[in-house]
C-alpha cells in the first residue's frame, strides 16, 4: 500500500491508523490503513483515502489535522461497525450485564478526538478499549 514519501505526513497516517485498528479491533471491521491516491480527488494533497473492508473515504490530514481525521474516520467506521454487526456498537455493559449506553464518536473534533457517553467525554480515540476495562465495564 502506497504512503506518502513525506516523513511527517506518513507519521500522521500511522499515528490515525493505529488509533483507529486499537478501538476498531474486535468491530468486525477489517484492518484499517491509509493509501494515497491521486485518481480519487484530482486535487493534488487531497490523496489520501481510508479503508476498511470495502469502504473507502477520503481523509484530511492537513487541514484539521490527526485529531481531526481520527474524529471524523471513528465516526465513519461506527456506522460500518454497526453495519457489520447489524445492532448498536460500542455498546457498553456494566459487569453485572446491565447497558450503560452506546458511545458516539462525533464527526468534529475540538482538541482531541473522543467517544462520548450520553454526550459526555468517555475517552480519546485510541483508547477505547483500555478506557471500557478501566471502568470496569465491557463492550457488547
Amino acid at each position: 500500500m502506497d504512503t506518502s514519501t513525506d516523513s511527517g505526513t506518513g507519521a500522521a497516517q500511522t499515528f490515525v491508523v493505529d488509533r483507529l485498528n486499537a478501538d476498531f479491533a474486535g468491530s468486525g471491521l477489517s484492518n484499517i490503513a491509509i493509501r494515497v491516491d491521486p485518481s480519487w480527488t484530482g486535487s493534488p494533497g487531497d490523496d489520501l483515502i481510508l479503508v476498511a473492508g470495502g469502504h473507502e473515504f477520503p481523509v484530511e490530514l492537513n487541514g484539521g489535522g490527526v485529531e481531526q481525521a481520527c474524529a471524523f474516520a471513528a465516526f465513519q467506521l461506527q456506522s460500518d461497525a454497526m453495519g457489520e454487526r447489524n445492532s448498536p456498537w460500542p455498546e457498553l455493559m456494566t459487569a453485572t450485564g446491565e447497558t450503560m449506553g452506546v458511545l458516539v464518536a462525533p464527526t468534529e473534533a475540538f482538541g482531541v478526538a473522543i467517544w462520548e457517553l450520553s454526550g459526555k467525554p468517555f475517552c480519546a480515540v485510541g483508547h477505547l478499549h483500555r478506557a471500557v476495562e478501566a471502568a470496569g465495564l465491557r463492550i457488547k
